[in-house]
């Protein structure tokens, strides 16, 4: 019920705002975060996304496109791999700060397939996700814009399938860890 009342006071909010972004803009968003930690164990994080977007109206936009992760933890000789591709839809509403700031409330869905690879064995994983993740916005001019996210709040429904058996794990969570900090750039392709 919380995750749903975060939900409704986003959209409530997002009814009357302006931005830089002309309706019927495309844009590139390309987004990466890379963490590497060594307590307790050791563990690598990356996280690449590529985005198209479409503006609906100067402040709404609409995406589609790919992300990568991957992980890669080591702790007592034990080394474990998770590699996940997935396919994304997001939508953005922007809030002006000021005529170059805008803050924006990132909602996205996925669907992902990849592996997890262990010493004693290799798993295939499904992963469905749903989140929401706070992002701001400098314009550089009407062009480009740097982007940056910090936290998220989601819900991930996972399938791991090795040999014969199934593993099926939900979580909702929010966290304002390194591997949810993600930072990109925007190129709007046809704003004037």
């Amino acid at each position: 019920m919380k995750y749903f009342t975060l939900l409704l006071i986003v959209f409530l909010i997002s009814i009357k705002t302006s931005a830089q972004i002309q309706e019927g803009a495309k844009v590139i968003d390309l987004s990466f975060s890379f963490s590497d930690s060594e307590s307790p164990g050791s563990s690598t994080f990356f996280f690449g996304q590529s985005l198209i977007g479409f503006a609906t109206s100067e402040n709404t936009l609409f995406y589609g496109g790919l992300r990568y992760e991957s992980l890669n933890f080591s702790s007592t000789g034990n080394e474990v791999n998770e590699h996940l591709t997935s396919f994304v839809v997001g939508y953005e509403k922007l809030f002006e700060l000021n005529e170059k700031v805008y803050f924006s409330p990132f909602i996205t869905t996925s669907y992902g397939f990849g592996k997890i690879e262990n010493p004693s064995v290799t798993s295939d994983m499904n992963q469905f996700t749903f989140s929401i993740q706070p992002r701001l916005h400098y314009f550089i001019n009407n062009k480009w814009s740097v982007v940056a996210s910090v936290g998220i709040v989601q819900y991930i429904s996972e399938k791991e399938k090795s040999g014969g058996g199934e593993l099926t794990r939900k979580r909702i969570g929010a966290n304002l860890n390194a591997a949810n900090t993600s930072f990109g750039i925007r190129l709007n392709l046809n704003n004037e």
